[in-house]
């Protein structure tokens, strides 16, 4: 079975990291247009919810904030839960890899960009899937 997901978007808000035990966790947002209708004036707009764990929390906290442009891909997860007796669900995509699209390094922390090896150098040409 496959549960792969990819999405590009700007973040709606500052990434911030969070730690849970020995590990770090960002959640963030990316909002993504849908392709214009005829005769619409303005797309509608999907909003994703993320989760990054470790490294991948890491690397998106110091190199973007609000407004900035990335391509995603993850698993989507489907948390069920109750609330005041009512069953809910909620989704969110679970970060496997990023792929930067625009981003900036922010001045406000000492990471350098050497400071990560890419994961991903040497795999241009691979396929997505």
């Amino acid at each position: 079975m496959l549960n792969k997901f990819m999405v590009a978007g700007r973040l709606t808000a500052d990434p911030e990291i969070q730690t849970k035990g020995e590990s770090r966790l960002c959640k963030f947002t990316i909002a993504c247009d849908r392709p214009k209708r005829k005769g619409e004036e303005n797309p509608e707009t999907d909003f994703f919810t993320c989760t990054a764990w470790n490294r991948n929390a890491d690397v998106i906290v110091d190199w973007f904030g609000k407004g900035d442009m990335v391509t995603l891909v993850g698993a989507v997860h489907i948390n069920r839960y109750e609330k005041d007796g009512q069953k809910r669900s909620s989704t969110e995509v679970k970060v496997e890899e990023i792929h930067f699209n625009g981003g900036k390094k922010r001045e406000n922390t000492a990471t350098t960009a050497n400071s990560y090896e890419n994961p991903y150098a040497g795999t241009e040409d691979d396929p997505l899937f």
